[in-house]
């Protein structure tokens, strides 16, 4: 029973959550109030008026009616001194503000009763001075808006019951985010008020206190830095896994069901849809897991950069005891760092590739697409020298570490071989010459220093790489910087040679183009005033017409104009004769202007005579002048068409299994609400992701007589000729020619696409491995 009382105490179940800032006031307004004593109900009734607003809608002329801009109220003594016990609990220094209002009490019974001939007397003497008392009450409203605020002021004044609560509530997302965002403000300030309290420290004793101090704050740092951030990352998480999943399904459903065109596009352009999401959703992961490296390298930083200068205050013996903690901190610092790069590195890459596919989507433009490749190009090769920058920071952190791990290595071997060995005394020679037996057949291999010069080699040669890549990179970025040095010389140049050759042919087709555009609206504004003056015409040709509002008339004569080539455009034999019957029609409804909707929007087929009449003159040689020719119908949708979509589609979902494999490479897919531990796996969840699936030829159907085995070519081999099959010469498939239909934009694409390939050291990385000996298929377009 204690146990659930407990719970209930901690329980903040109906608790809700208050603005701190809902009395705050954006914009100041000056309130203006009224005071004036009511005989009849014995009350004061006071008024305000925000003469602010007043102002701006005379100004303005504007008519807004959900802002109040007068209020008015009756309020009797008592309400005001309840008003001013509000106001003080706001602000006590109103408290000598309020005047003294008892000569304008009610009585009660007892005053009836005891006092009723000075109170009556009060009441009705006519020389009182009612003034005084309100222009008093006016400084005092004035006074308390200027101290309590106008929002305290008017609601207390002048309530209203429809007001919304919910305003005064924070939203639970917003206000927990925001406390958490505090909790790691606050650690990072604990942080730094520890880091300048070193300089009080002129011991090493107190100093070493003070690293405990500042370890602990770091460490509560991490804590809170780790929860915000993961907090902000579970929406998008979820996000991911949902996009990846409703992804999954709909290509499933497009590889087993069977279709309509319609429904096929319909759930291609879906899973583009949740695929678009799902890399929003990882880029937003890469940022905010970049911002969470930033934030705790920073504090590292700091720390390490204070203890180096403490370092200087000490001498090297009494540092001694404050050395391990040195080493501890540049370790920490460059593991920091170097999550941090490798992030970074993760955001440059889905820049390049964003460049990339921004470029493949120009070969359809028209000759404006050159200039945008150029500055594609541009911006690829400024991603990539960031990346090599990057790298660079990641190959340092990564000596960094390893420097570390060697030097300790190296001490672990120093004291081992200045370790003393002492043996027990043996009375008897042979017993020394067993125990000089056994150490030979122990040997120096299994000795724990030559595991550990072992493992000491192992990281020089690691160290060696390190140094060989970071030579590479660094060739790589020279070549880049001369191409993007080159490229933007030429840009230059060509800038410059485009703006002194062609200044005055700029100015004329400036000129030209501002000739045109005001020639094409004076040609408008005619076309438009004709067209007014035609349905005029056409619809006022009679001595009667209707008297409409100007508004009015303008809505309706589109309708008018188009509504007759409706009625036209359904008639089943459209002929250029057709609109002489309508003519006839109209004008023999002209007397009657009441007739004159019907006639234009709904008319009706002529009657036989009318058309008997009508028809000599239609087969008379000299016709009328024909109507303009009216627009063709919209052609039905080609069905046929849809077919070499849906084959387009089967191409395209042709790498469904590769797929399925990469979702099924994340740890986390079924469980949308995982919390993972550390920033540190969220990373490597984001490189795991990065891996891209290869697309591998099926192997070749075996042939006649031949099992379908899993074993080498070779033994393939063998075993047909074992089996008789006649081998046959392959002629080596010739290289298809270029298409000779490219245009120049696209020649240009691939030109760049090739250049962007040499700067960049990744490609060259793939093809150093192996893992592919064509060229990558995103590089062709």
């Amino acid at each position: 029973m204690n146990s659930l009382d407990c719970e209930r105490l901690d329980s903040l179940d109906g608790w809700v959550a208050i603005k701190s800032n809902i009395f705050e006031e954006n914009e100041t307004f000056k309130l203006g109030f009224i005071v004036q004593w009511n005989v009849i109900e014995s009350k004061f009734a006071v008024t305000c008026h925000n003469r602010t607003l007043q102002r701006q809608k005379r100004k303005d002329q504007l008519s807004v009616a959900d802002t109040e801009t007068s209020w008015a109220g009756l309020f009797s003594v008592n309400d005001l001194k309840n008003v001013h016990r509000q106001f003080t609990s706001v602000g006590e220094v109103l408290a000598p503000y309020f005047p003294d209002l008892s000569e304008f009490e009610v009585g009660n019974i007892w005053d009836m009763i005891f006092l009723i001939g000075n109170r009556t007397s009060n009441q009705d003497d006519p020389e009182r001075d009612l003034d005084t008392p309100c222009r008093q009450l006016e400084k005092y409203f004035s006074t308390a808006i200027d101290i309590c605020g106008r929002k305290i002021v008017l609601d207390s004044l002048f309530p209203q019951d429809e007001r919304d609560v919910e305003e005064y509530f924070e939203n639970m997302q917003e206000f927990k985010r925001k406390t958490m965002q505090d909790e790691v403000t606050r650690a990072r300030e604990h942080i730094r008020k520890v880091l300048q309290s070193h300089a009080g420290a002129d011991r090493l004793v107190l100093l070493l206190q003070v690293y405990e101090e500042e370890d602990l704050a770091y460490q509560d740092l991490v804590a809170t830095a780790t929860a915000f951030y993961q907090y902000l990352l579970q929406p998008f998480r979820d996000m991911r896994e949902l996009a990846g999943l409703y992804k999954m399904e709909i290509l499933k459903s497009l590889d087993e069901e069977e279709l309509g065109p319609k429904r096929i596009a319909e759930l291609e352009r879906e899973a583009e849809e949740w695929r678009r999401r799902g890399e929003d959703a990882v880029s937003s992961i890469q940022d905010i897991t970049v911002s969470y490296f930033i934030e705790t390298s920073k504090a590292l930083r700091g720390m390490l950069r204070a203890m180096e200068e403490d370092k200087r205050r000490f001498g090297q013996a009494s540092w001694a005891l404050a050395a391990p903690r040195l080493e501890k901190l540049r370790f920490l610092l460059a593991k920091e760092t170097l999550q941090h790069m490798r992030s970074s590195e993760m955001c440059l890459y889905r820049k390049k590739q964003n460049v990339k596919e921004k470029m493949g989507c120009l070969s359809g433009q028209d000759q404006s697409g050159s200039e945008t490749v150029d500055v594609l190009e541009l911006q690829y090769y400024e991603a990539q020298l960031e990346l090599y920058d990057v790298k660079f920071e990641i190959l340092k952190n990564e000596e960094l570490l390893l420097v570390a791990q060697i030097d300790t290595l190296r001490r672990q071997i120093k004291e081992h071989k200045e370790e003393v060995v002492y043996y027990d005394v043996c009375e008897d020679p042979e017993d020394l010459q067993s125990l000089l037996q056994t150490a030979a057949t122990i040997g120096p291999a299994h000795s724990p220093v030559n595991h550990l010069e072992r493992r000491l080699q192992q990281l020089e040669a690691k160290r060696g790489n390190i140094c060989a890549r970071r030579a590479y990179l660094r060739n790589k970025k020279d070549q880049c910087v001369e191409v993007n040095d080159q490229k933007r010389r030429v840009a230059q140049q060509n800038s410059a040679q485009f703006t002194q050759h062609h200044g005055v042919a700029l100015k004329r087709e400036k000129r030209r183009e501002d000739e045109q555009r005001r020639r094409d609206w004076v040609d408008q504004e005619r076309q438009r005033t004709l067209s007014r003056l035609r349905s005029f015409r056409e619809k006022r040709q009679g001595s009667y017409f209707l008297k409409t509002p100007r508004s009015k008339m303008s809505t309706r004569e589109p309708a008018c104009s188009d509504q007759p080539l409706s009625i036209i455009c359904t008639d089943p034999s459209p002929s250029p004769n057709g609109s002489a019957p309508r003519k006839t029609t109209r004008k023999q409804s002209k007397p009657k202007p009441k007739d004159i909707p019907v006639q234009i929007f709904a008319p009706s087929l002529p009657p036989p005579s009318l058309s008997v009449a009508a028809s000599p003159q239609m087969s008379s040689p000299p016709p009328p002048p024909p109507p303009p020719p009216l627009p063709p119908p919209p052609p039905p949708p080609p069905l046929p068409a849809l077919t070499p979509s849906h084959h387009e589609t089967e191409l395209a979902d042709s790498p469904m299994p590769l797929t399925e494999k990469e979702a099924a490479s994340f740890p986390d897919r079924h469980t949308l609400k995982q919390n993972i531990g550390s920033m540190d796996e969220v990373l490597a969840s984001l490189q795991r992701g990065q891996i891209q699936l290869r697309r591998v030829q099926p192997p070749a159907p075996p042939g006649p007589g031949l099992a379908p085995s899993g074993g080498d070519l070779r033994n393939n081999i063998m075993s047909a000729i074992r089996l008789g099959v006649k081998l046959r010469k392959v002629v080596p498939a010739r290289p298809l020619p270029q298409n000779s239909q490219d245009t120049d934009l696209q020649k240009s694409i691939k030109a760049a696409m090739q250049r962007m390939k040499k700067v960049s050291s990744d490609s060259d990385e793939d093809d150093e491995r192996g893992e592919d000996s064509t060229p990558s298929a995103e590089w062709d377009s």
